[in-house]
């Protein structure tokens, strides 16, 4: 999961454009994969799990916003 971290930044920030909301974007990513790793399935493509919960993430604080 760490090996990601610069990629999912990245991503939060051509999805954000600001730095903060892209760092916020991660930490949200982090701590929703860590809290449901089980649901995660073994040889299965890590980063694009991740990636999927960032968009949705970032889909969730649009609606807020």
């Amino acid at each position: 999961m760490l090996a990601a971290l610069p990629a999912l930044r990245a991503f939060a920030m051509s999805l954000s454009g600001r730095h903060d909301v892209a760092d916020d974007l991660v930490q949200e990513t982090v701590m929703k994969a860590w809290a449901k790793q089980e649901a995660f399935t073994l040889g299965t493509n890590m980063n694009a799990w991740l990636f999927t919960i960032l968009r949705h993430a970032r889909a969730a604080a649009a609606r807020r916003a």
